[in-house]
């Protein structure tokens, strides 16, 4: 079962920054996860939340910072950290990524060409949130793999429909019958952690049980306990 770093990992470093990236795939995460939005001036960024309040303790939105004010902010947590362009994450090398990709459509495209002219089109894959979205990452580039983030389990369909190659389940629609159908529509299913309504986390058994139900990745926070567990308790 792939293991992929939610939000870079935050096993020692501020989560979302290329340091949490690095560590993450250190210790032996196959993929970190990086969300993209844009600021004012129209600049893809690495910001999971709308607003900077919760990371960096300002409460504009991201896009209402220009790029400059936007890299000039730092983390509550350790302010010798600052946020990241996408560029910047591209051009630190740090791979494979998960980009998960927060506003879609129009966007989408600019954050594709960016990935090309860094050559990560075979580094990369594209988290999107709409089957249009899907359709459109294959268009761009049929080879680019696509994980479609549904609203709910039952749009399934439509995003294996438009060449999703990951399904993500959320933690709470995990079941037999969901796994089955994606899995016979030769598609992986991935599951996002999320014990209990926290983000990013789950039981051990439940880890372990998804392992046997076939699951082929799980997204957590804590990279280094996960993958103890996968190696030492895995069944």
């Amino acid at each position: 079962m792939l293991l992929i770093a939610h939000r870079g990992g935050t096993d020692r470093y501020p989560e979302l920054t290329i340091a949490s990236s690095k560590l993450s795939l250190e210790l032996g995460a196959d993929y970190v996860e990086m969300d993209i939005r844009f600021t004012k001036d129209n600049v893809p960024v690495i910001s999971h939340d709308e607003d900077a309040l919760k990371l960096f303790g300002n409460r504009a939105k991201i896009n209402e910072l220009t790029a400059e004010q936007f890299s000039s902010l730092c983390y509550v947590d350790d302010d010798q950290f600052h946020p990241h362009t996408l560029a910047e994450v591209l051009s630190s090398g740090v791979a494979p990524i998960l980009f998960h990709i927060k506003e879609g459509g129009e966007p989408l495209t600019q954050i594709l060409e960016c990935i090309r002219e860094h050559g990560y089109e075979n580094k990369v894959i594209m988290g999107v949130i709409t089957s249009e979205d899907v359709r459109d990452v294959k268009q761009f580039n049929q080879d680019i793999q696509v994980l479609g983030l549904m609203p709910s389990k039952d749009h399934a369909a439509a995003f294996i429909e438009n060449g999703a190659d990951i399904i993500r389940l959320w933690e709470r629609w995990v079941d037999e019958e969901a796994v089955r159908i994606i899995h016979e529509a030769g598609r992986q299913v991935w599951v996002m952690a999320g014990y209990k309504g926290t983000t990013g986390y789950t039981s051990p058994e439940n880890i372990l049980a998804w392992k046997s139900m076939g699951i082929n990745g799980v997204l957590v926070d804590k990279v280094e306990e996960t993958k103890s567990l996968l190696l030492n308790g895995g069944l």
